[in-house]
């Protein structure tokens, strides 16, 4: 086989259930030069033998198995699977997602018209055990504001994106201190080295919602880790954030959650100290763009707050106004 264009990379774990209808998405890809490198960690269930009869009917797929002792999380799974890797362009790819058949091509034609983008994700529609349609994620577009959102959380979806290898090596491949979240670790890595991260608006991915998905049992060890980022981000853009910046807090107030006063106030605070260092290096748009997302927040807080408690009202009135002029 001749050099592919595109190294597909997939680590599976125990992953039967969903694995045949993952694959088969994967192999029905439009892009002409492609291989599947595909790491089995330590499976016990019937993944192995799944894996060989794909190996068997379509040469692109190359299987790896890790053993017991090499066995220590994704992250370090998708190193060891990046050294085997002979594309240019690395595509994630997980067991139990499905994949439309124009992903790959549709996404090498951007990587090809936009030489600086590092690394590159797409839309997707969420999907439950059996596939039935949850709603569709639009994703953020735009380098500029994937960048500085990435203070507040991914914008990237990470079995729907494609990184260039160069950019993945060169930042030293994923952190194994992430067992969580190390997608969300490496975007920020890349964009901290120079690398432009984009979106494209199509619905690329089916991604799967289920029992045993890492998000759904990572626990409150897991949150700690991947707040971590974004407490990371944030401190770096502030050039070191004093030591009553609550990150968590600010993380809590952008993407919208329901608050209690304390929070509410700290993670004002906070996204009023970014905003601030913001204004004199952020484009117009982006500014816009965020003011926008933490006041509709606020209208949330305010939705949420009873009627008969009439400070809380007024505080949130009041930081609203306030949120208005930023």
């Amino acid at each position: 086989m001749s050099t592919p264009e595109i190294s597909v990379l997939m680590s599976v774990r125990n992953a039967q259930k969903f694995l045949d209808q993952s694959l088969q998405s994967l192999s029905e890809q439009t892009h002409p030069s492609v291989e599947f490198v595909t790491m089995d960690d330590n499976s016990s269930d019937a993944t192995p033998r799944l894996l060989a009869a794909w190996a068997s009917r379509d040469p692109r797929v190359r299987i790896f198995r890790l053993k017991a002792h090499q066995s220590s999380g994704l992250a370090n799974a998708l190193n060891l699977g990046l050294e085997h890797c002979r594309g240019k362009l690395i595509a994630r790819a997980d067991g139990d997602d499905i994949y439309h058949p124009d992903r790959l091509v549709l996404q090498h034609a951007r990587m090809r018209a936009d030489p600086e983008l590092a690394a590159l994700s797409c839309g997707f529609r969420r999907i439950d055990e059996e596939g039935r349609p949850l709603g569709d994620r639009l994703p953020l577009v735009g380098p500029e504001r994937i960048a500085f959102t990435t203070l507040f959380q991914s914008s990237l979806l990470h079995s729907g994106a494609m990184i260039r290898a160069r950019w993945l090596r060169k930042v030293g491949g994923y952190d194994t201190a992430y067992w969580t979240a190390q997608d969300s670790d490496l975007w920020a890595r890349l964009i901290a080295a120079g690398g432009r991260l984009d979106n494209l608006p199509d619905l690329l991915v089916s991604y799967r919602i289920h029992g045993e998905s890492l998000m759904k049992r990572r626990g409150p060890e897991g949150k700690a880790l991947s707040l971590s980022v974004p407490a990371r981000t944030q401190a770096t853009y502030l050039g070191g954030a004093p030591k009553e910046h609550d990150a968590a807090a600010v993380v809590a107030l952008y993407q919208g959650a329901r608050l209690d006063s304390h929070t509410l106030r700290r993670g004002l605070q906070g996204a009023e100290r970014i905003m601030k260092v913001a204004q004199g290096r952020e484009p117009p748009e982006v500014l816009a763009y965020t003011q926008a997302r933490f006041l509709e927040s606020l209208e949330r807080q305010l939705a949420w707050s009873p009627s008969r408690n009439l400070l809380r009202r007024w505080q949130l009135k009041r930081a609203r106004r306030r949120w208005q002029n930023i």
